[in-house]
């Protein structure tokens, strides 16, 4: 019966919650006010970041906060559990994804602790949703699974078709269409059954993204206008900002660029109104490729450069190619030839980055060993159950055929004893697997964070400071007008040095970037680093040459790739330091199973015998030794140098 009533209660509140949610807002203002206890206050607080986040994330986000603050004040492990979960909230809406996941963990401690299963399913379905905006697809499955689970043991019909929803979108992102739907249709049944527009909303929003995919543009207008109408009348804000945004996209591919642009309009004003910033930069995106569309490429371009660091940040990779597309087309238009070139390479990188089969194998591996966990328990009660049974039955039949056919009846119960401990230390096993299995995706998440991190701080902090000697420098040599020409040649080398800092700073930041370097990657960054020598060196002619034979699947490690860079590196290097050479060229070729990288120049060259070893061959030796590498080094004097580097792959 009190399922019933909750039941009853949670579509009631659905109906009615985005018709009140602004008196919600002054009541709850009006009692804060009043409130004289810490307990009230924390709750009271709490109330008005959930309610805030659907209308002004800024104000959710203080009062978030205070809420945190109060109750840690009381500590009350209720209270700050429900604290961290709003907070949670708030910054999922604003689009911090990696802040809402650790304010849901931190918060799933303390429900653990209080053995509050519902809150803990709630949690659940939350870091699932976190997951999915950051594409970790496996995580995603896993987390909306368990807290479907729970919903249904309590036979939460409402919270049990809304997870299933969210999976439905789950699938769509992966490209599983016909999945989604599956999960999808059940879900829109009930919610329009018990007339919850604000889930409908949502739904139809991914009817349309489906339709789409499927290219029946009419069917997912269709859901689309659907959705904003249905979101409109709930007061669903980021729903109505998704089937806006969508429409754009919509008729922007129709080429009716003005309705276009007008929806987008709509949808990143809703956008702005409420702090959503992680949407908001995708309208912004939209709006960009519509304004070069019309011929406003001054618009365009400011609008393309604001974002993309965002877009960057999140690796929102289909998001960034078609930026880096636009981008290209624009100084195409503008005759920037190196900004041209530039911006070709990095679209090219983006198009080349596909995740969705990954992602959807990932997700469908997760949900399927889930499920046959599941029924491998069901199976073990079933036995158990059967198991029971045949002993009562063999119980009875001792009672009528005596003490000889107990001894036989003792032997099978030890019999089935046995079997059922087995049966349980294979589950025990496969849990211990299984959580073994989570356990390395987390740490290679935490490892993932914690050189993003460590890069952010080299690039934020040193980087900065690199970049300010630099200025200090320059602004002593033209605001003192130094003419002491010694002081001014050591000032030069000073601020070259620096600048050199710079370079390696970026490239050691590059490799913390990535946890695996493919061989495109590598030649890139080498192709890179000769057209930059060449720059800067006029008199050297130098040459990079790819070998036919090369494959583009080779990967290395992050710490292997950046050793076969620098050793490349510390060749040309040399070359163009102590060689005086005329030509020096990169040669990339793979022979055997291994990937050969041959750096000759045509200078003095120099006895090898005879000459001691500098820090620069040192090292060379060492990088190569370190990622169990070959190094050859042959010269002769007055017939140039040659180096090959052989890396196993």
């Amino acid at each position: 019966m009190k399922k019933i009533v909750l039941f009853i209660c949670l579509v009631i509140l659905s109906k009615g919650y985005s018709q009140s949610l602004e008196d919600l807002i002054s009541n709850s203002k009006d009692k804060l006010k009043t409130a004289t206890t810490l307990k009230s206050k924390s709750k009271l607080s709490a109330d008005l970041a959930w309610y805030y986040c659907h209308v002004n994330v800024d104000s959710a986000l203080v009062y978030g906060n205070e809420s945190l603050r109060l109750s840690k004040e009381t500590k009350n492990d209720t209270l700050i559990g429900q604290s961290l979960n709003d907070l949670s909230t708030v910054y999922f809406v604003r689009g911090d994804y990696p802040k809402a996941i650790n304010l849901a963990k931190k918060s799933l401690k303390y429900r653990k602790k209080l053995s509050d299963t519902a809150g803990i399913a709630s949690l659940y379905n939350k870091l699932g949703n976190n997951y999915n905006k950051t594409n970790v697809l496996d995580s995603t499955i896993y987390y909306y699974l368990k807290a479907r689970d729970f919903y249904l043991k309590q036979s939460d019909s409402l919270n049990s078709y809304l997870i299933e929803s969210n999976i439905a979108s789950t699938y769509y992102t992966s490209g599983s269409y016909d999945k989604a739907l599956k999960y999808l249709d059940k879900s829109i049944s009930f919610f329009q059954k018990n007339s919850l527009k604000r889930q409908l909303s949502n739904s139809y929003v991914t009817l349309g993204n489906i339709s789409l995919s499927k290219t029946d543009t009419i069917k997912a207008i269709g859901y689309f206008e659907k959705a904003e109408e249905v979101a409109t009348e709930a007061k669903n804000y980021v729903g109505l900002a998704s089937a806006l945004n969508n429409l754009s996209t919509i008729y922007n591919g129709l080429n009716d660029i003005d309705k276009s642009t007008s929806y987008i309009k709509r949808a990143i004003e809703i956008r702005e109104s409420i702090g959503a910033l992680g949407d908001l930069e995708s309208a912004k995106l939209t709006l960009a490729m519509n304004n070069f569309t019309l011929g406003k490429i001054k618009q365009s371009k400011e609008i393309l450069y604001q974002i993309k660091p965002y877009l960057k940040k999140t690796k929102a990779n289909d998001k960034l190619q078609n930026l880096y597309e636009t981008l290209m087309l624009i100084h195409a238009y503008e005759k920037n030839i190196d900004s041209l070139n530039f911006y070709s390479k990095v679209y090219k990188q983006t198009l080349n980055t596909n995740i969705g089969e990954t992602n959807l194998k990932y997700s469908q591996e997760i949900e399927a060993k889930y499920e046959t966990e599941k029924k491998e328990k069901e199976i073990i009660i079933q036995r158990a159950a059967l198991a029971e049974n045949k002993l009562n039955l063999n119980r009875k039949n001792i009672q009528l055929v005596g003490l000889g056919i107990v001894a036989v009846l003792l032997s099978i119960l030890g019999y089935l004893l046995y079997n059922q401990q087995k049966l349980r230390n294979k589950q025990l096993q496969k849990e211990a697997e299984l959580k073994q299995a989570l356990a390395k995706i987390e740490t290679q998440n935490k490892l993932q964070e914690q050189r993003l991190r460590i890069s952010r701080d080299l690039h934020d902090n040193i980087g900065a400071q690199l970049t300010f000697i630099i200025s200090s420098i320059e602004n002593l040599q033209y605001g003192f007008n130094i003419k002491n020409e010694k002081l001014n040649k050591k000032l030069v080398g000073i601020s070259a040095f620096t600048k050199d800092t710079i370079y390696e700073l970026r490239d050691t930041i590059w490799a913390m970037n990535k946890s695996e370097i493919s061989l495109e990657d590598l030649q890139t960054r080498i192709s890179n680093f000769v057209e930059k020598a060449d720059k800067h060196s006029e008199a050297i002619q130098f040459q990079f040459l790819l070998s036919d034979n090369i494959v583009d699947e080779i990967i290395f490690t992050s710490v292997k790739g950046m050793n076969i860079y620098r050793t490349v590196q510390e060749a040309i290097h040399n070359a163009i330091k102590y060689a005086d050479a005329k030509n020096i060229s990169v040669k990339v070729s793979k022979e055997s199973n291994q990937l050969c990288i041959d750096i000759v120049d045509d200078g003095k060259g120099f006895d090898v015998n005879g000459v001691s070893d500098g820090n620069g061959l040192n090292n060379m030796r060492k990088r190569a030794k370190d990622i169990n590498a070959s190094i050859a080094i042959e010269s002769e004097i007055h017939n140039g140098t040659s180096i090959l580097l052989g890396v196993p792959c």
